[in-house]
């Protein structure tokens, strides 16, 4: 899987103090992980305070989270982070650990962030697992009805895209709202509505693997629920976390 979002690296400290500060400031969830054996573990902290005169900063644990984030952070020289909200990866030196209450980390050397800010979006052309399902009709003086069973091309908190044929693009206008579209990425499932932003004729490529032209209907979710929105920032932060080890090669 491949994400869409461009990585660039950020080394200026006057910048990279005032994202953590942000961070801090507006409470943003931070998620820490570290890879045992071949598995990747996650857990979720806050940044409690910045100490700019010591050039670190000081993470606790999450609601619930203290024994995972113990666990994470124990015998490490140092820690992953991502910061959702600030669209941020970052690596960072364990300096002290006041386990399971506080631990304090230095500021890193540079961030990554991912140069479109809004919305992370991961390609999932070729996970079969991630599915949406619904009913459309068409605009026509006697409409016609179908129901859609469709991969998704690519997701993000925001909205998906996913491809139909020349004979189906018929159904989809921009500007046409869903009620009720059933989506599903493993054990996971939820009805949202979403709105038709574009369609866009995508022509076969080596990059794309297509043996014939298709049509990309772009949509965004219209009423996106708390849950569901938690649910896609971490199922694309599980697959995106790799980056970042990828920038520090």
């Amino acid at each position: 899987m491949l994400v869409e979002n461009k990585l660039k690296k950020v080394k200026d400290k006057g910048i990279i103090l005032n994202l953590m500060t942000g961070s801090k400031e507006g409470n943003h969830e931070v998620f820490i992980w570290r890879l045992v054996g071949n598995s990747k573990h996650l857990g979720q902290v806050r940044i409690e305070s910045i100490r700019k005169i010591r050039n670190d900063f000081c993470i606790v644990p999450a609601d619930g989270q203290d024994r995972v984030v113990q666990d994470l952070m124990g015998s490490q020289n140092h820690i992953d982070l991502y910061v959702p909200d600030a669209a941020m990866l970052l690596r960072c030196t364990v300096k002290q650990t006041d386990a399971p209450y506080r631990y304090y980390l230095q500021m890193p050397d540079f961030v990554a962030q991912i140069e479109r800010r809004k919305d992370f979006r991961l390609n999932v052309y070729h996970d079969s697992s991630f599915k949406i399902s619904f009913a459309k009709s068409t605009k026509e003086q006697k409409p016609i009805s179908q129901h859609f069973l469709k991969d998704c091309c690519d997701v993000s908190t925001g909205g998906f895209s996913f491809f139909v044929s020349r004979l189906e693009s018929k159904f989809f206008e921009p500007g046409d709202q869903i009620p009720t579209l059933e989506i599903k990425a493993g054990p996971w499932n939820a009805k949202l509505g979403i709105e038709v932003c574009s369609i866009r004729e995508v022509e076969p490529d080596a990059a794309n693997g297509l043996s014939y032209k298709v049509w990309r209907v772009g949509c965004k979710f219209l009423n996106i629920d708390q849950i569901s929105r938690k649910y896609l920032e971490r199922y694309i932060f599980e697959r995106i976390k790799d980056e970042l080890h990828a920038i520090n090669e």
